[in-house]
This record gives structure tokens, sequence and C-alpha cells, in this order.
């Protein structure tokens, strides 16, 4: 998809509506991923935030 579309991949802001993101309990980010990561792929993130 990015070579089809290189300029959704341009900058940093959110890419697609599929774009995740984890939310630490004291309500800041955490981190964010994008359209491409799979949600088993965030476990190691999400247990360091349980």
């Amino acid at each position: 998809m990015q070579k089809k579309y290189p300029d959704i991949y341009a900058g940093d802001g959110i890419k697609w509506n599929f774009s995740k993101c984890l939310i630490g309990r004291d309500g800041k980010v955490f981190g964010r991923y994008e359209t491409t990561i799979k949600p088993f792929e965030l476990e190691s993130d999400i247990k360091s935030l349980l």
C-alpha cells in the first residue's frame, strides 16, 4: 500500500482510520501503531500497562 499511495504515509499524523493507540492509566498516549501492526503484536506493550 505504501508504494501505491506514498502520500498517505508522509508526515507523522494518523494515516488511516484503523490506526491503534494505547492510552495509559494516567490518560496519556503510551503508543500509536499504524494499520500494518496486528493487535497481537501489541501484547508486550499492553502487559506493561497492566
